[in-house]
């Protein structure tokens, strides 16, 4: 899951917090920087915003950087690479639960992966974790 994606999962958990109030509790003036690390499909660069950030949550920094690492975008890399080769898809779910299959499509929301037993599966991005390669240099590939 990218950190954008877990940044709302945690604002949602914590009863849906504006980010105006997110941006005053870790110093920031105005919201325009959490906004930015909530809704960017890459990872996020400000090293000391994923810091606060986390310390804001209660989590630790390594958690964030290890999300911060799985942006959406590398998970598109994943998927339209997967459609390319037809390789096998492995994705793990926030549940733990890992889904295997071949990708049949994929969209901004949601990724169609047809399992062993035919059934085509939709799977929402945000509830997908991890995946082979997942932290990799996508901009090498």
């Amino acid at each position: 899951m990218s950190l954008s994606d877990h940044l709302r999962y945690l604002r949602a958990r914590q009863g849906g917090t504006d980010t105006i109030e997110v941006a005053q509790a870790i110093g920031l003036e105005k919201p325009a920087a959490v906004n930015l690390a909530e809704k960017q499909y890459r990872p996020v660069h400000d090293e000391a915003l994923v810091a606060k950030l986390a310390d804001y949550y209660g989590r630790s920094l390594e958690e964030f950087q290890w999300h911060n690492a799985r942006p959406r975008k590398y998970l598109t890399f994943y998927i339209a690479r997967a459609l390319e080769t037809k390789e096998t898809v492995v994705l793990t779910l926030r549940s733990g639960r890992q889904l295997t299959g071949t990708a049949e499509w994929w969209d901004l929301s949601s990724v169609g992966l047809r399992d062993e037993n035919g059934r085509l599966l939709v799977i929402q991005r945000h509830a997908v974790i991890d995946w082979p390669g997942a932290a990799t240099d996508w901009h090498d590939v």
